[in-house]
């Protein structure tokens, strides 16, 4: 389910790359055409890739000494808190945000005070 929400939100960025890189380039200050090329889609793949390894990710039985076995769980660790800096606001957001939420964590984002507007916009996105 993790994996169907990811990709749907990569599906609703592709939906909306205009508006999306618009406010990007103007909330950091960046050529419209670098953040089409470079920042939106290095986020886009990252979250596309992440969310088909949302149900890959499991536990192993490994075979120990003797009679023993050893079980590794791969399960969330709870709370992930991200500060993202002002110079790749896109990038950065979802080169952690995607392998957190694919994970099954929590995330809470603290974009820079500088350029807040595109973190916004993903959560505006995120709720549809």
């Amino acid at each position: 389910a993790r994996g169907k929400l990811m990709f749907k939100l990569a599906d609703l960025m592709d939906q909306n790359v205009e508006e999306i890189t618009s406010l990007d380039a103007l909330n950091a200050g960046k050529p419209l055409i670098l953040v089409k090329l470079v920042d939106f889609s290095d986020a886009v793949n990252a979250l596309r890739y992440f969310a088909g390894a949302a149900d890959k990710i499991h536990g192993e039985t490994l075979k120990m000494s003797g009679s023993l076995l050893g079980h590794t769980w791969r399960e969330p660790i709870g709370v992930v808190g991200l500060i993202i800096p002002w110079n790749f606001p896109t990038t950065l957001l979802f080169g952690c945000l995607a392998p957190a939420l694919a994970a099954g964590c929590t995330v809470v984002v603290k974009p820079a005070e500088q350029t807040p507007l595109t973190a916004l916009y993903y959560g505006h996105l995120a709720k549809l």
